[in-house]
């Protein structure tokens, strides 16, 4: 296997190949951090396009391999922003999310066990898009509500204020799952 620090040398000099197989590596894990920012999959694989597009072409300003991932990971995660605020429509931070959410869930995910990784995913995706956003950025990833704040050109206050909204949201659907309990039971 191809030592790291040969990969990165050879990205660096533009070589096809090595772009390939630095793409090869990354694809899968940076894909799903994509898809925490994104309505869906086709969305998520033009922000890892854009992502890549510009990783190849700053990668000359990383002077070291060691901190490859980590720089790839917040080029993915400020491009994904990028394309939120690009593709953001007119629409109200608070948009209504889980509309049926009253009603009995027909989804077969009425137990712990078969609580799957799609399924969270697919109910966070459910969040308005502000809440969403703000929800990955600040419990995913790890970011203070400063630094999305600058990232998403609002408030402190208004990010506090979507992250209070998301959980709001996603307790209201675990709520409706009947989920809370076990939830409860292992908190």
């Amino acid at each position: 296997m191809i030592r790291t620090y040969d990969l990165f040398e050879r990205c660096k000099r533009g070589e096809p190949k090595a772009q390939k197989m630095l793409y090869d590596i990354f694809r899968a894990k940076l894909m799903g951090l994509c898809r925490r920012y994104t309505r869906d999959r086709e969305q998520a694989q033009d922000v890892l396009q854009d992502a890549f597009i510009k990783i190849f072409t700053n990668l000359n300003q990383l002077e070291s391999p060691e901190k490859l991932e980590s720089w790839m990971k917040s080029t993915v995660v400020h491009t994904a922003i990028n394309h939120y605020h690009r593709t953001r429509k007119h629409e109200m931070l608070f948009a209504p999310a889980f509309e049926n959410e009253e009603q009995e869930s027909n989804e077969p995910y009425t137990d712990l066990q078969n609580f799957s990784d799609e399924y969270l995913v697919a109910i966070v995706n459910e969040l308005p898009d502000g809440c969403r956003v703000v929800f990955n950025l600040y419990a995913v990833e790890g970011y203070s509500h400063a630094e999305i704040a600058a990232m998403m050109n609002v408030t402190e206050g208004t990010s506090r204020s979507q992250l209070h909204h998301a959980k709001h949201l996603l307790k209201k659907r675990l709520k409706c799952q009947d989920l809370t309990h076990y939830y409860e039971k292992f908190a």
